[in-house]
């Protein structure tokens, strides 16, 4: 499923992503326009937010990356797939509203993503939107 919305929307997405009974669930947020997009995968304890380093855009990424992570004092993990593609992880414990949180403080000094910016949020497996 692919719906469109803003920064604020992150709570509810990453709510509906820790409160899924599949665990496969998954959400992408893309910044509209661009190819730039995060990937978050968890469950009810926490997510791990995934920053691919497959492509020369997102390669060209890395730097930012590590600094937002470090910066932020999140712990960051590179961690390479079954395919050899790179990855930077954070796992991240906490409730719904915090994780946003971090997730909004990476989109915005990774990719200078502003409040008013347009996000894709795309997802499978994730709760019932209780607000909706």
């Amino acid at each position: 499923m692919s719906e469109t919305g803003r920064v604020f929307d992150l709570p509810s997405y990453v709510d509906r992503l820790m409160r899924a009974s599949d665990s496969y669930a998954f959400l992408v947020v893309t910044i509209a326009g661009t190819d730039d997009f995060i990937q978050l995968s968890g469950g009810p304890t926490g997510v791990q937010l995934d920053f691919p380093l497959v492509s020369s855009r997102q390669c060209s990424l890395e730097t930012r990356i590590r600094e937002a992570a470090a910066s932020a004092r999140l712990p960051l993990v590179e961690n390479t797939g079954s395919n050899g593609a790179r990855f930077l992880d954070l796992y991240l414990d906490g409730d719904a509203q915090s994780l946003a949180a971090s997730c909004s403080q990476m989109l915005r000094q990774v990719f200078n993503v502003s409040g008013d910016s347009q996000l894709i949020f795309e997802h499978d497996g994730l709760a019932v939107d209780d607000y909706a």
